[in-house]
């Protein structure tokens, strides 16, 4: 089960989102005050209210980006609010404006933001239409006489720089999100990668398991029988080649259906994907159960502990020490992935965590196993999974 790896985009999205939430802010500001100027040529319920709007859109995606969980849905609304105040513009008008080109209506500075978002929260075709749409609504409301009455080449010349702008800013804003996106794609191969190779050390070192009980089981009855003196030592022979069929047979059957691994062999191959991707965390084992677990749940612990060593090395600070304790009951198993590094309030889990959504919890989920997280800011981070045999 391949869950999505989003640790680089989910970051750069926070941090786009927080620089494009402040730009919004300054903008706001300057629109604010041309707004405050131009007063007097408003119709001041209606255009209080438009502009109250605006401003609690951009006050909303401070939040998210800097105090919440980066919710892109308000920066969409932002950006389809933007052509709504450019469509009513006509009807915050109470009387004629400046008609000497030196007037631009207060929208104009809101339409900057509206551009950017639409970029980073919209696919590319929608975003191509709004450009050209919002371009299109700019020159006839600046040509009119609502609008000021600019020439033609004050048109031009506006609409060129602030689309030159704009899209320059959404063009990197975009490549830098691919870049992450980019990323996130290797990571994700890298962590499949290692949950592949850690699954087959675990099976091979299950056939090397295999391969012992049989040469001993077959040898000991071979040699038993080949020194059988009398009706009693035959019969001992006999005893221990039906016991060496016996045992024949249910490994053929059980390697039909996919065979169990004793928790040895499961600890010892997550034990050196652990190792690869941390070379110095701390490892403790306590196997002392012959207890058997099936492969979806031998792959599901392995990828939850793989998943939550990486997180670690990844979100933890490059100074944190790590523990991976294994241990193994009658009952089930226990793994615990501790660290002791920057740690994070685990109520603010955003979007972009997948990685402890869905690889670690709901894939223990999906063994009828179970996940918890607890961590807080300066005090580390533990990740335990527990699974029960039935």
């Amino acid at each position: 089960m391949k869950a999505p790896a989003t640790i680089a985009t989910a970051r750069v999205d926070k941090l786009l989102g927080r620089t494009f939430s402040a730009g919004a802010v300054a903008l706001s500001i300057e629109s604010g005050l041309n707004f405050y100027g131009q007063l007097q040529y408003l119709n001041q319920p209606l255009s209080w209210f438009l502009v109250a709007i605006l401003w609690c859109t951009t006050l909303a995606m401070v939040y998210t980006f800097w105090f919440g969980s980066s919710n892109f849905l308000i920066v969409q609304i932002h950006a389809l609010y933007i052509p709504v105040l450019m469509l009513c513009w006509p009807f915050m008008l109470a009387q004629e404006v400046p008609q000497d080109g030196t007037f631009y209506p207060w929208i104009w500075w809101g339409v900057d933001t509206g551009w950017v978002a639409m970029a980073l929260s919209f696919k590319w075709r929608a975003t191509v239409v709004y450009y050209i749409g919002c371009i299109i609504c700019m020159q006839v409301i600046f040509s009119l006489p609502m609008g000021g009455s600019h020439s033609g080449i004050t048109l031009v010349t506006d609409s060129f720089y602030t689309l030159l702008t704009n899209a320059c800013l959404s063009i990197i804003a975009l490549m830098i999100r691919f870049a992450a996106q980019r990323s996130d794609a290797a990571n994700s191969e890298a962590i499949q990668a290692e949950i592949l190779r850690a699954e087959a050390e675990g099976k091979a070192r299950e056939r090397l398991r295999i391969d012992g009980l049989i040469h001993d089981s077959v040898l000991t009855a071979l040699i038993s029988a080949a020194q059988a003196k009398n009706h009693d030592d035959a019969r001992t022979s006999s005893e221990l080649a039906a016991n060496a069929l016996a045992k024949l047979s249910a490994i053929q059957k059980g390697e039909s259906n996919q065979s169990s691994l004793y928790c040895g062999e499961l600890f010892d191959s997550i034990i050196l994907a652990a190792q690869r991707i941390n070379p110095e965390i701390k490892v403790k084992k306590n196997c002392a159960t012959s207890i058997q677990v099936d492969s979806e749940t031998a792959s599901a612990l392995t990828q939850a502990t793989i998943q939550a060593v990486h997180n670690s090395v990844l979100h933890a600070g490059a100074k944190a020490n790590r523990d991976l304790s294994l241990k193994s009951t009658s009952a089930g198993l226990k793994i615990v992935i501790k660290d002791d590094g920057v740690g994070f309030r685990v109520a603010q889990i955003n979007r972009g965590r997948l990685g402890i959504k869905i690889s670690i919890i709901a894939r223990m989920e999906s063994v009828s196993g179970s996940a918890h997280v607890v961590s807080s800011p300066g005090q580390g981070t533990t990740v335990i999974l527990e699974w029960e045999k039935k």
